[in-house]
């Protein structure tokens, strides 16, 4: 088996469970489990959630519109606040009890802010861990996403409770530690060969274009705007559909 043996083989059962449901009606939906922190969670500007504008909501409809015949439901399983340990102890409840057809894994925002670079040895561990368990547990394909930017300056969006904790978000940023956790990222999709949604790489494309990737988040801090979930639903799909 080649380096990406086991990702194209769990893509490939993916779209048999979508064939399969197109020709019969009665066979389970494909069934999606999105794990994450806020983001996944729907959150957007303080205290507000959007469900329709949320990825894995976007990767439905682009499911749904690519293979009209076939029915998808997802799992919303975000949790606001938390960083991958809190994804590890949900994981079986959350995860691993639905059998899942595809898992989506979403972390490293909170992660980088609470573990600084002392605490990326322990993500990429943990990390890999987590896609072991949900391999060893169920027949799902995972795909892996690396975190969107966060803040690099000041700015309107930023609710007022949260004015006098920016600077930490913007060192995080600035300084490279959010790098490092995309970095481990990627690390772990290579070395437990498994899909890899690089939405960070994509986020330093539009700031080296030009783009102030700030006012690409709607909370001003480390929320993307409904847009950027939009495209980060789109890169999921590129990526499914690359692979096989």
């Amino acid at each position: 088996m080649d380096g990406n043996g086991f990702t194209m083989q769990n893509l490939a059962r993916f779209r048999q469970r979508i064939r399969e449901k197109a020709v019969d009606p009665s066979a389970p939906p494909v069934l999606i489990v999105a794990l994450g922190d806020s983001v996944t969670q729907g959150f957007m500007e303080e205290r507000r959630f959007d469900f329709e504008a949320v990825y894995h909501h976007r990767l439905k409809q682009l499911l749904e519109a690519r293979y009209p015949q076939t029915t998808f439901s997802v799992v919303n399983a975000g949790c606001g606040g938390e960083s991958l340990p809190g994804g590890a102890r949900r994981l079986d409840r959350d995860v691993i009890r639905h059998q899942p057809d595809l898992v989506l894994v979403a972390y490293g925002l909170n992660d980088a802010c609470g573990g600084g670079r002392a605490g990326v040895a322990a993500f990429q561990d943990g990390l890999a861990d987590l896609v072991r368990r949900i391999r060893g547990a169920t027949e799902a394909a995972v795909v892996l996403l690396t975190p969107n930017r966060m803040m690099t300056h000041d700015n309107d969006r930023v609710a007022p409770r949260w004015k006098t904790k920016v600077e930490p978000f913007i060192q995080t940023q600035r300084e490279g530690v959010l790098d490092a956790y995309a970095q481990a990222v990627r690390r772990v999709a290579a070395d437990q060969r498994v899909a890899l949604a690089d939405v960070y790489d994509a986020w330093c494309r539009l700031e080296a274009g030009g783009v102030d990737t700030t006012l690409c988040l709607s909370n001003g801090i480390n929320h993307p705007t409904a847009d950027m979930h939009a495209q980060t639903a789109r890169l999921i799909m590129q990526t499914i559909e690359s692979l096989g």
